[in-house]
């Protein structure tokens, strides 16, 4: 699952999905389903590889944290929510700093990696990200959407 703006694709270690009322075209380029629901799962490890900084479960629900690593072995850990916004992003909001002050290079790092939305790619056309939670292993992400339709590659 490609993430707009990273350096690699987000891998998605489990996928369910359920359709109602697949037909498929002619040429086999292309499926529709009436409706359609998936849940992605995404490992804190890919999600961490992805962004560039160690991601785990936050304290609270639908909490991340972060460590950030500063100058003579000190480190501060940064919680952050992540929620859903428009147009398949996941984006990181409300964010609370331990463990001291974050200096000018920690407050970088943090804007370039949390400061823009997750896009999603590859989403088929009319399924929806509806919401994200937080696991102890990972992030699970839930798509919906209705008259959802998918294409292959070469299409």
């Amino acid at each position: 699952m490609p993430a707009h703006g990273t350096t690699r694709p987000l891998p998605v270690s489990e996928l369910s999905l359920r359709l109602d009322g697949l037909t498929k075209s002619v040429d086999d380029s292309e499926a529709r389903a009436r409706s359609a629901e998936a849940t992605a799962f995404l490992s804190y490890r890919d999600v961490s590889d992805t962004l560039g900084l160690e991601i785990s479960q936050g304290d609270r629900p639908g909490q991340v944290k972060a460590v950030v690593l500063l100058p003579f072995d000190k480190e501060v850990t940064v919680t952050t929510t992540v929620s859903v916004a428009s147009q398949n992003r996941i984006v990181f909001k409300d964010f609370h700093v331990a463990g001291g002050p974050l200096p000018a290079a920690g407050s970088a790092v943090l804007d370039k990696v949390f400061q823009r939305p997750v896009e999603l790619r590859n989403i088929p056309d009319g399924l929806r990200l509806r919401s994200v939670t937080t696991t102890a292993d990972g992030l699970s992400a839930h798509f919906s959407g209705r008259s959802v339709t998918f294409r292959s590659e070469s299409a």
